[in-house]
């Protein structure tokens, strides 16, 4: 199959061609019980389960505007939502991308790899979206580790709508934030090995976008050590080097505390 006979697929075929391909030993990543990543033909991966049209759409976004040369997206070829009342899932028809998993890499022999890391990141941190909309483009509800285990719950509209719904957290301290002045950028928020892939050229490609969205630049420094903390082979150097690429203002570090408060009351309480 190729990318160009997905465009115009009938959906159920090609919903019957991902549960083929997984029944056949055809998953290469994901979880059992979660969202899959099916590998159905030489040049098309699938993502499915709970998988939403905005991380498609995000996908695509950084698709469009990232630096190949810097990092590798994966291009979107269509995104299906299943009709099933009883088991919804949407299907993420992407591009496949061969290479190495970061989680397979030792970083003793690949000591690089934090470095280009760090400046993927600093790269997605200089682009923006065309409307200062918080969360995935072109709307949707924002997922991630700052947002707890449910996610947001909530789509914003504006920046203002994002203060409001971190100043309800941040009560319990008597504490309060404003991030109108902070640009909202591309964030990924799931900085991890295992959605880093090392390609044969040397490129790195950058891979699950389902947390990704317009933030302010320090939400991603923020989700780092969410994401990471047993990993500090890689975690440590990444921030390090982040830090140093970004050089935070004192404004940005306060209120990046404030954001993991954000994240800590999310965990704890249902708001």
């Amino acid at each position: 199959m190729r990318p160009s006979d997905i465009a115009f697929a009938d959906e159920e075929w090609l919903i019957d061609i991902c549960h083929e391909a997984e029944n056949e030993g055809g998953m290469i990543g994901g979880e059992k019980y979660g969202d899959k990543v099916i590998k159905i033909s030489d040049h098309i991966a699938v993502k499915y389960g709970g998988v939403q049209a905005s991380e498609a759409k995000t996908q695509e976004f950084a698709f469009n505007h990232v630096d190949r040369n810097i990092v590798h997206v994966p291009e979107v070829y269509r995104f299906i939502a299943s009709k099933q009342s009883t088991n919804p899932h949407g299907y993420l028809f992407m591009e496949y991308v061969e290479g190495q998993n970061l989680s397979d890499l030792d970083l003793e022999i690949h000591q690089d790899i934090p470095s280009r890391v760090a400046k993927i990141l600093a790269h997605l941190g200089q682009i923006t979206g065309s409307a200062p909309i918080p969360g995935p483009i072109s709307g949707g509800e924002p997922q991630g580790y700052l947002f707890g285990d449910d996610g947001a719950r909530t789509i914003f509209s504006s920046v203002e709508d994002l203060n409001v719904y971190m100043n309800k957290r941040l009560q319990y301290r008597n504490d309060s934030i404003d991030l109108i002045p902070h640009p909202l950028v591309l964030c990924h928020g799931d900085i991890c090995r295992r959605n880093l892939i090392l390609e044969g050229d040397g490129s790195l490609c950058l891979v699950d976008w389902g947390y990704s969205g317009l933030y302010p630049r320090f939400f991603e420094l923020a989700t780092i050590s969410c994401v990471l903390p047993y990993d500090a082979a890689f975690e440590k150097p990444v921030i390090c080097e982040f830090e140093k690429l970004l050089g935070l203002t004192e404004h940005e570090k306060r209120d990046m505390k404030l954001t993991l408060c954000v994240r800590g009351a999310n965990l704890r309480w249902s708001l």
